[in-house]
Parts: C-alpha cells; sequence; structure tokens
C-alpha cells in the first residue's frame, strides 16, 4: 500500500505514529549518547587513578579504562550520528504530517454551535459555504 492510497486521515494517522517512534527513538539514542560520554570519562579517570596509585595497578584494570575510554567514545559518537539521522526523519515526517493536514482544506469557523453559548471555534472544509 503507499502513502496514495491512504485516506488522509489515515496518512495523518500513520504520520503520527511514525513521529511518536521517532521521538522515543531519539531520547534512547540520547540516553546511550549520555551513558558513551560517561564512559568515556570514566575511562581516563580510572587511567589516572592507577598512575597515581589511588587504585591498585592491575593489567586488567588498565584494560577495563582503555576498552571504557575508546568505547565510550564509539558509543557517543555513532550515537550522536544516530540521533542526527532520527531528528531529520522526524523533521521530514513532522512536513509531510503537515503537508497532510493542509490538503484536508481545512478552515477556522468562528460561527457558534446553535446550542452552545458564546463563540467556539471550529473547522469546517473550504468548500462548505458558512
Amino acid at each position: 500500500m503507499t502513502d496514495s492510497d491512504f485516506h488522509p486521515g489515515e496518512r495523518i494517522e500513520a504520520l503520527e505514529s511514525a513521529i511518536d517512534e521517532l521521538r522515543e527513538a531519539i531520547a534512547r539514542s540520547r540516553r546511550l549518547m549520555t551513558a558513551g560520554g560517561a564512559a568515556a570519562v570514566a575511562g581516563p579517570l580510572l587511567l589516572v587513578a592507577l598512575i597515581l596509585g589511588l587504585v591498585a595497578f592491575t593489567p586488567a584494570l588498565t584494560l577495563v579504562a582503555l576498552a571504557l575510554l575508546i568505547g565510550g567514545i564509539v558509543l557517543m559518537g555513532s550515537s550522536k550520528s544516530s540521533t542526527e539521522q532520527l531528528e531529520r526523519a522526524l523533521a521530514l515526517a513532522q512536513t509531510q504530517r503537515d503537508a497532510a493536514i493542509d490538503s484536508l482544506g481545512l478552515v477556522a469557523d468562528e460561527r457558534p454551535p446553535i446550542d452552545a453559548p458564546g463563540r467556539v471555534l471550529t473547522w469546517r472544509s473550504r468548500t462548505e459555504r458558512p
């Protein structure tokens, strides 16, 4: 089924769902970027602690510190790249949703409903007569 096979309302719903999923993915990616940054800081701190003798030197701890440093940098960089891609996809989906809403041809109708006092903002089609 292509995008043109959707009724405009269904297309808007599908785009809203995709936008929500993209926002969740961006949040996950940002959390991974933060974790990568923390690991990239923890690795050098552990190396400094090993060099200063604050922590007993062992080859295993040295490898852990180096792994934290390298892994943190890699995780932070890849998450940043993923976040940027997801943000571009989100902007595109929002633009498509806005275009789909605009294609419905809705305009503001400030006529109050018959049974309600005061002015209430409702929507009507551009082809509908006031």
